[in-house]
């Protein structure tokens, strides 16, 4: 059967655009084969791999696809020649005895003058045994010019250590990631790890399969400005309509800067009302000279806990004043006497020449939930104090 599919040229190259928000462009494509019976009905292409192992093709079904996808790239790379191809090829093949050069990337590549540079091999790193041969590949074509990188990523039996030993140029997020992430907690955090994983080595990530106006707007605040999915274009034997994909990604370049602004605003907000809580409170304290017990938290309810703290030895003064009694024996408030001295919002606070610090978002000891504290230090009978108010906080 897949001969025939060969003989009868029957299979076909669709592309599907990869653009940059922040670069506001498409910056290249990915080829997918596509298959059609004798009645010009598509085949799926898992079904028509699967045939081709079963008839001891696979090699022979792959290469023939990657001729095609490079014949129909250079009449594209000749109107652009800053565009790039999403190249991908069975990866499972690498845990066989073909060699490196028999893959043919280079052979092909050079055969019809498109520079290597142009070309991303993708990888699906979970389908291959032999980490070291997979490293040793990805040596070998970076070494010949070709960009690397890994697709799927997330999928099946991801391994994190081979971003490290891999050191793609780019991480393919997939959709099974990058699905209602703006919904998903433990979605965001996976995202959110994978891509600070691959900045600290250098790696672009790409968020695959996005549908979702949402998903895409959660993971540029992630940071990720690669984007693949039918959002953008579905795949296609033509290509896309331009200003229709331009229009789109300008659409999004404008509801990320609006988001950014009003996170800014809220920001802001937060700080400002954080000054006013802490002043009313503050004024208080000076007044009583009580450290132990404050009455503000129902006029404040952003609030969920108020502390204070020395603000030379960071030890906790009274215990904290806290609004829930939603709590288990992990998580239980601070208590006078408790040590703050390694918290983050303490010794920023404590250096500042503001007098204050805003945390970013983290897990409270006190009751399992996400706060933020902002700190304010002052001064009560010569001696300097921190005070510490907990901020409640969404999680998404």
């Amino acid at each position: 059967m897949v001969y025939k599919l060969i003989q009868d040229n029957r299979i076909h190259i669709h592309f599907q655009p990869i653009v940059s928000i922040r670069s506001a462009k498409v910056i290249g494509y990915e080829a997918l084969m596509r298959a059609f019976d004798e009645n010009n009905e598509p085949l799926s292409p898992i079904f028509v791999f699967d045939q081709a192992k079963s008839e001891n093709l696979t090699f022979e079904l792959d290469k023939y696809a990657r001729i095609k996808a490079l014949e129909r790239f250079k009449s594209i790379l000749e109107v652009n020649n800053e565009v790039l191809l999403f190249l991908n090829f069975e990866s499972h093949l690498l845990d066989s005895n073909i060699s490196f050069a028999d893959f043919a990337f280079y052979t092909l590549a050079n055969d019809l003058g498109i520079p290597p540079s142009r070309i991303v091999i993708e990888i699906k790193e979970y389908q291959i045994k032999d980490s070291e041969r997979l490293k040793q590949f990805c040596d070998f074509y970076k070494d010949h010019g070709f960009l690397i990188a890994l697709d799927d990523f997330g999928a099946g039996n991801a391994n994190f250590d081979r971003i490290s030993t891999v050191r793609p140029h780019i991480v393919k997020v997939d959709r099974s990631i990058v699905y209602n992430v703006h919904n998903n907690f433990i979605h965001k955090e996976i995202l959110k790890s994978i891509a600070n994983m691959c900045f600290n080595i250098g790696a672009l990530v790409l968020a695959e399969g996005v549908e979702e106006e949402e998903e895409i707007l959660r993971s540029l605040k992630l940071d990720i400005d690669l984007f693949q999915g039918f959002w953008f274009a579905r795949p296609s034997a033509s290509m896309c309509d331009k200003a229709l994909l331009d229009e789109k990604i300008t659409y999004i370049g404008a509801k990320h800067t609006q988001n950014v602004k009003a996170s800014m605003q809220h920001k802001e907000f937060l700080i400002e009302s954080a000054k006013a809580y802490t002043h009313t409170i503050i004024e208080s304290i000076k007044t009583t000279h009580k450290t132990d017990l404050f009455d503000f938290l129902e006029e404040f309810d952003i609030i969920e806990a108020i502390y204070c703290i020395n603000a030379n030895t960071g030890i906790q003064e009274g215990n904290t004043f806290f609004i829930s009694t939603d709590t288990n024996e992990f998580f239980q408030p601070a208590r006078d006497g408790d040590n703050h001295a390694l918290k983050e919002y303490f010794y920023i606070t404590k250096e500042s020449k503001r007098g204050n610090y805003l945390s970013q978002k983290y897990i409270s000891r006190a009751s399992g939930r996400m706060c933020r504290t902002f700190a304010q230090k002052f001064v009560l009978d010569n001696h300097e104090h921190i005070l510490c108010l907990d901020l409640k906080v969404q999680t998404l």
